[in-house]
């Protein structure tokens, strides 16, 4: 990407600073629209077209926080406070430019927080205070039971929907159980492979978003079994998500 002027192409990350402290603080809003959600420690990369939304990564810059919230209506816009959940997360700017006539970023999902105050900003966009808000402490060994029967119901369905067997390897991959944080990470991997953000996701942002806002990780892999458990794929879910799936495995070098 052309960086932005007066910008760095890459943000430093060395840790000062990376987390919130425990105090609410006001960082840009950038609301998703579509039903996208994102989540720690997802990362990825987001075209801008709407001014305020340009105006609220330009306020951040690189190296610096936005808060991220998901629409209700994932057809509406941003109108206030009731428009967006009362839970999103801040991520880190880690590179923002401009490629082939569209501005983009690329962030990564840093903590879980709760929205406070909206301030409407001069260029359009919001300011919000956000309270960080984290998992309580918990054992790995406590977790792994869970994580296991997620992959089950994950297997599951992924056989229901006819979706590539090297799927659940990828999932395996991607949010391993002898790290924490590959648990942590079990839930948004396994979404991100039953759907992508175009056309948007067919389980609903709701239904995703009551994983985001679950008090700890251990109800968060539990809302998880219990929504693949009852979940009921699109005919055409196979066809839609097995190019991506393979690619994956190939660039994974899985078979």
């Amino acid at each position: 990407m052309q960086a932005w002027r007066g910008l760095p192409r890459t943000g430093r990350r060395d840790g000062v600073g990376h987390r919130m402290t425990r105090q609410a603080a006001a960082y840009p809003l950038l609301p998703l629209g579509g039903g996208v959600l994102l989540a720690p420690p997802m990362a990825r990369t987001f075209g801008l077209g709407r001014p305020e939304s340009i105006a609220a990564a330009r306020a951040a810059s690189v190296g610096g926080h936005l808060v991220f919230a998901s629409l209700r209506d994932p057809e509406g816009e941003m109108s206030g406070a009731s428009s967006v959940f009362g839970v999103g997360v801040t991520a880190v700017v880690i590179e923002a430019g401009t490629l082939q006539g569209v501005v983009r970023i690329f962030v990564e999902a840093v903590q879980r927080v709760r929205l406070r105050t909206f301030t409407l900003q001069r260029d359009g966009f919001y300011r919000v205070s956000a309270e960080p808000w984290d998992d309580p402490p918990i054992r790995e060994a406590e977790l792994r039971p869970l994580h296991d029967r997620a992959l089950i119901q994950f297997e599951a369905l992924c056989r229901c929907a006819s979706l590539p067997a090297v799927t659940t390897k990828l999932v395996r991959a991607g949010a391993p159980a002898d790290r924490i944080e590959g648990i942590r990470s079990l839930p948004w991997v396994a979404l991100s492979h039953l759907g992508q953000d175009s056309p948007p996701h067919w389980i609903p942002i709701a239904q995703r978003q009551a994983l985001l806002e679950a008090p700890s990780l251990p109800d968060r892999l539990r809302l998880l079994i219990e929504l693949l458990d009852g979940a009921v794929p699109p005919a055409s879910l196979a066809a839609d998500m097995a190019p991506f799936i393979l690619r994956a495995a190939d660039a994974a070098q899985l078979s």
